[in-house]
This record gives structure tokens, sequence and C-alpha cells, in this order.
């Protein structure tokens, strides 16, 4: 039998190379910015130069939550250690400025470029300490250089994005672990709660109907806000190919609506079904809901917000996997859930059939 022709794949595989030319727009707006403060800085001993580079760093921070990518990581640390750099050879005192200056944007990529590992619950240190230090050589820089405009007041543009970023972290992260000490509602050998919720394109996805034919995933993302569900949306996204060979149906879950899911998809470049959520009735059903004021005001949502969670469900549709709740994170690796497959007689046995 031939694989079933799966209508999300063939248009992310049509859009992908258009939206390709129209991706980090003000991402490459930083490139254009970094190199024009690195000329400007070298023709010229004005202030024109550095606020160049500090605009680089604002743009390439301005679509941190829309894409989260390598690329943006790396000019969020080049214009950093440009920015640096010239201070430091104005000031004739190497790495006065830019020793703190990469210290504030590791605080601002760390955890998303090395999100499996720091998670979002992991190491809530990290970005403090990194800070910590940071402000203590700004502190000494302020206290023993007469004063100069770059480097006392500059610096203080990515640092306060850093501050605000890292504090988010760690309130997060702790109401996270508080959330998830008593475990998840739904449970491995379990019948996996039925539900019916549209899809991308407004279709309706009833998790019932792949019962007798297919494993599904289940991946809960908490928005297109989160630059963490971007990355774990990716991750999933280079596995997708072996899940189908495999016979899984990969869904993602979120709380945004069929508008928002359509842009992201289509956005980084998801090749599987995106499920809205907006009431979130689905994660109250499984347990992966939790309430952080905080965010719930930023992001608009009324109803609380879903934790990055991921649950397998076999043909007969039980759930066979649960990411661990005490590791919120675990998500982020699908080799896990390989391993449960190999170990279900029939899950490698599921043929695809036309809907």
């Amino acid at each position: 039998m031939e694989p079933e022709r799966d209508p999300a794949v063939e248009r992310s595989a049509f859009v992908a190379p258009f939206m390709f030319q129209h991706k980090h727009p003000f991402t490459w707006i930083s490139v254009a910015l970094t190199l024009i403060g690195g000329i400007l800085s070298v023709l010229s001993t004005g202030a024109v130069g550095p606020v160049f580079l500090v605009l680089a760093q604002v743009c390439a921070l301005a679509e941190f939550k829309k894409y989260t990518s390598r690329f943006q990581f790396t000019m969020i640390i080049v214009s950093a250690v440009m920015l640096g750099l010239v201070i430091d050879l104005r000031a004739h005192v190497l790495g006065a400025a830019t020793v703190p200056l990469v210290l504030i944007a590791l605080a601002l990529v760390l955890r998303q470029a090395c999100m499996q590992v720091f998670t979002y619950v992991n190491y809530l240190w990290i970005e403090p300490s990194l800070l910590l230090v940071a402000s203590a050589i700004m502190i000494h820089n302020w206290l023993s250089m007469p004063f100069q405009w770059e480097m006392h007041v500059l610096p203080l543009v990515p640092f306060s994005a850093a501050c605000f970023l890292a504090g988010s972290y760690v309130q997060d992260g702790l109401m996270m672990k508080k959330k998830t000490r008593s475990g998840y509602r739904v449970l491995v050998g379990k019948p996996a709660p039925d539900f019916v919720l549209p899809d991308q394109e407004g279709n309706s996805v009833r998790l019932a109907d792949y019962r007798g034919k297919h494993p599904v995933l289940l991946i809960f993302v908490r928005g297109d806000w989160c630059p963490g569900c971007h990355i774990m949306l990716r991750t999933y996204e280079r596995s997708h190919e072996k899940f189908k060979a495999r016979g899984v149906h990969v869904l993602g879950i979120g709380p945004d609506s069929v508008d928002v899911n359509k842009d992201m998809v289509q956005r980084i470049g998801v090749g599987y079904r995106l499920l809205s959520d907006n009431a979130q009735l689905v994660s109250q059903q499984y347990g992966v809901v939790y309430d952080n004021p905080a965010i719930e005001q930023m992001v608009n949502y009324s109803e609380g917000i879903p934790l990055p969670a991921s649950f397998l469900v076999d043909v007969h549709g039980v759930v066979r996997y649960v990411s661990r709740p005490d590791r919120v994170g675990e998500f982020l690796d699908p080799t896990l859930i390989f391993g449960i497959l190999d170990q279900l007689p029939d899950a490698g046995q599921a043929e695809w059939k036309a809907a």
C-alpha cells in the first residue's frame, strides 16, 4: 500500500523555498547594522558606530520569540563582541567592555541555544550568575574609569533585556516545578482521553479516528510566544520522517488560534498538524496546564499555560509514554520515544491508510 499523502507535509515542502527569503528580516537588518557599525567605528571615533552595534543587538532580539534560531543567537553574540571590542580599543583597556557584554549575550541565548540541556527548569542559576559577574565588572568600570558614554551607558541596553529574560526564566521555572510535583493527569497504561480540535487549516482532528490505524505522538506546546516551543517543534520535525516510517502520526497541540498556528507552521517549517486548543480543554484533560499570571497577562491566555509535554498513544488508544514531569524538557529527546516504540510489537506494523 502506498504511503498516505499528508497535505501538511506537501504544503510545507511547497511553501518552504518561498518562505526562506522572508525569514528573519530583523536579524538580517542586524547583520547590516553590525557591518555598518563596525565600519563607522573604524572610520570615526564618534558614538555613531557603537550605537549601530547596539541597534544590531536590539534587532536580533526583536525576533527572539518569532524564529528562535542559531542565526539569531550568533548575531546577538557577534554584535556584543563587536561592540565590546570597539569600546575597549577606544578606552585602551582590553576586556573591560567585551567580557561583560559577552556574558550578557550568553545570558540572553544560552538557555534557548542549549534547551535540551537546560530545559525550562534546570540550572536556573546560570543566567543570574552570568549577569552578576557582568554587573560586577560594569560597576568596577564605572568606579575606576573616567566617564565614557559608550562604556558606561551602551551596555545597559542589552543588560536590561537580559535581566528581564533571566527573571522570567527563574519565575516561570519555579512555577513549573511547583506544578509538576504531582505529575500529569494522564498516566502510562491508561486510555488517552479523546478530543476533537481544529488543525492549522481549520480541519477537525479526532484522536479516536487514529485508533486501530496508527500510533499517535501528542506534543503540547506553550504557544507561538515561547522560543523554546519553536525549538521543540523543529526537533520533532527533524524526526518526522522517522516517525512516519514507523506509522506514527505527530500532532502538536497549543493554546493559539488556528490562524496563529498556521502562521507558525509556515514560518518555522513544520510538516505535521498543529491543533488549536485555545480553550485549554485538552490541556486540562491531560493535566498539562498551569497558572502563571505574569505570563498569562502578557500573552493574553485566560485559561492558563500548557506545560511542554509529550504523550505516545498506541494503536489501541492506550498511553505508552509520558515525558517526565520532574524533567520538563525531556520532550526534546525524540530518541526516547523510538525506544518505547521498539518495545511495542504492533507499533512498527501500523500501515498508513487512506483517510
